[in-house]
């Protein structure tokens, strides 16, 4: 696996479980409610997601699938891992004491995504219209990709709200996914070969932010500004030869890290409290050590067993045991709340 792309995933990853150890909005995580921290994830939402989505358009780019069969292999990769470990997750928030958010009506479970794993349901719903898209010839020349999207970005701009079945995330994230394909298939990324290109977007994205999307925790992240800099900030970082041992090795497992870092990160807020810690410095670092390291030790055991990998992974029983394996969902060529 190409250890940029491992570093990245791993990057992604990261920003992720940052995120959840902070908290979504005041009232969740850690509550931070202003300060340096609060601004630097509520700007982050900017690129969190959108970057996941740009490298699994990427990747799908270069090894494309379409059919039945295809499409049956991404619901067991994603949406069999959203129901299993989503289900737990949202059982875990209902009988632990002091968690932050609690399913509110049990009968619509998993038609109202739980919290993050809205992002493998929207995410499937991508790759169906894309295979679809596929089927329909629309993707084999730029001028039929360009049609879509620009139909794609339209949707995303009106924002239908429908969050049931994770239709509003897939609006969100299929732009993104777009641009990551067309960086691969139609030679985006050779027209940005010159080395001002990254910091230029990367430059772009970060002017777009401040002058016309200032970051806030309930920010609009369907506007012009928030699709603009989330373009230009993913393709940034999509340029940049970011290899990382470390954090390629995050990304080997980072489909483990993304189902259960926040099983980890809430566990650690919570044993901390009860200890007295309340700096919020010790509280960050131990929440993201544990929150990506507890993740990668667990995706050990869950390899050892056919039916963990099955149910939990979305992994065919027959999968091999060696952690590369497991390339990232998040991220696969066959992975808010942001």
């Amino acid at each position: 696996m190409n250890p940029q792309l491992q570093s990245l995933r791993g990057l992604a990853c990261l920003l992720l479980v940052l995120y959840h150890v902070v908290g979504a909005d005041p009232g969740r995580g850690l509550r931070v409610g202003d300060g340096a921290l609060r601004l630097l994830v509520d700007t982050l939402a900017a690129v969190r997601m959108p970057l996941f989505a740009l490298l699994a358009g990427a990747l799908y780019g270069l090894r494309p699938k379409a059919g039945g069969a295809a499409l049956a292999d991404k619901f067991r990769r994603l949406v069999v891992p959203a129901l299993t470990v989503g289900t737990a997750f949202a059982a875990v928030q209902a009988l632990v004491p002091g968690t932050n958010q609690q399913v509110i009506d049990w009968h619509l479970l998993h038609i109202v995504p739980v919290a993050h794993f809205w992002f493998l349901e929207s995410l499937f719903l991508v790759f169906a219209v894309v295979m679809l898209a596929e089927r329909g010839g629309w993707l084999q020349r730029p001028r039929g990709f360009a049609l879509v999207f620009a139909a794609a970005a339209a949707a995303y701009l009106a924002h239908p709200g429908f969050i049931w079945f994770g239709v509003a995330g897939m609006v969100y994230l299929l732009p993104y996914f777009l641009a990551g394909m067309a960086l691969v298939r139609y030679g985006g990324q050779q027209r940005l070969r010159s080395p001002w290109a990254m910091p230029a977007l990367l430059a772009g994205g970060a002017l777009v932010l401040a002058l016309w999307a200032p970051p806030a925790h309930d920010q609009n992240r369907y506007s012009l500004a928030m699709l603009a800099a989330g373009l230009m900030l993913s393709t940034g970082l999509w340029l940049r030869p970011v290899k990382s041992a470390w954090l390629g090795r995050v990304g080997d497992v980072s489909y483990t890290v993304f189902l259960f870092h926040a099983f980890f990160t809430a566990a650690t807020r919570i044993g901390l409290e009860r200890l007295g810690v309340q700096a919020l410095a010790p509280q960050v670092l131990a929440g993201l050590v544990i929150g990506v390291a507890g993740p990668m030790l667990l995706h050990r055991a869950l390899m050892r067993s056919a039916l963990l990998r099955a149910w939990v992974l979305g992994l065919p029983e027959r999968a091999a045991t060696a952690p590369k394996a497991t390339a990232s969902a998040l991220a696969m060529p066959a992975l808010p709340q942001r």
